[in-house]
C-alpha cells in the first residue's frame, strides 16, 4: 500500500532525451494508467500529467528535431509512480538531479550525477541513517547550491563524519598524504558547515 502522505522535490534537474528515450518515457506513462496532454505557448512546450492524485507540468525543449531537454530548478510530486518513472529516465539516460522525497516521516535526498547516484541519505527526527549507503558528495557540491539549508547542512554534516571515518583509517596504516587531504577536506566543510549554520540565524 502506498504512503499517502508521499512527497517529492526533484532540483537542478537536466535530462537530456533523444527522441526513443522519449517514446518510451511516454509509453512507460500510459502504462501506468497517467493522462498526458501537451500544453504549447511561444518559448516552451510542456508535458502536462495527470492522475487522480494530482497534475504535474514538465517543461519541455527542442534543440533539434532528434533531441528533447528537461531542465528545470524544482519541481513537486505527489504522484509516487511519477516519481519512481522520472528517476528511472534520469537514469537511463545518465541525467542528473537532486530528489527530496518524504515518505513515512523520513526524507530521503538522492543526488544523481551522470545517471549514477553519487550519494544517499536517510535523515528524520534530528537523526541520519544508512552511514554505509552514501559515498561523500563532493563532485555534486555545485549542484547543492539551490537545495534548502536544513538539508544541505544534514549532507554536509554526513559528508564530514564519512571523512572523519577515512580519517581513522588513513592513521591507522600512517598514510601521511590521505591524512593530509582528509584534513584540508575537513577543514573547508567545517566552515562551510559553519557559514550554513550562520545563514539560518539570520
Amino acid at each position: 500500500m502506498k504512503d499517502r502522505c508521499f512527497q517529492a522535490e526533484f532540483q537542478d534537474v537536466f535530462i537530456e532525451l533523444p527522441r526513443p528515450a522519449l517514446k518510451s518515457f511516454i509509453h512507460k506513462l500510459l502504462q501506468a494508467q497517467f493522462r498526458i496532454s501537451w500544453r504549447h505557448d511561444k518559448e516552451t512546450v510542456e508535458l502536462v500529467i495527470n492522475s487522480q492524485e494530482g497534475q504535474v507540468a514538465i517543461p519541455i525543449k527542442r534543440p533539434d528535431e532528434n533531441l528533447t531537454v528537461i531542465q528545470l530548478n524544482e519541481l513537486s510530486i505527489c504522484m509516487e509512480d511519477l516519481a519512481i518513472l522520472l528517476e528511472e529516465l534520469i537514469t537511463e539516460t545518465k541525467g542528473r538531479a537532486i530528489v527530496k522525497t518524504e515518505s513515512g516521516g523520513w526524507i530521503y535526498v538522492s543526488c544523481f550525477d551522470n545517471g549514477k547516484i553519487v550519494s544517499v541519505m536517510k535523515i528524520g527526527g534530528g537523526e541520519m541513517a544508512d552511514m554505509g549507503s552514501y559515498r561523500t558528495i563532493k563532485k555534486s557540491r555545485r549542484s547543492l547550491e539551490g537545495l534548502d539549508p536544513d538539508v544541505k547542512e544534514y549532507m554536509v554534516t554526513a559528508e564530514i563524519d564519512y571523512l572523519l571515518m577515512e580519517l581513522v583509517e588513513a592513521l591507522e596504516v600512517n598514510n601521511e598524504r590521505e591524512i593530509n587531504r582528509i584534513k584540508e577536506e575537513l577543514r573547508y566543510l567545517s566552515k562551510e558547515r559553519e557559514n550554513l549554520k550562520s545563514l539560518q540565524k539570520n
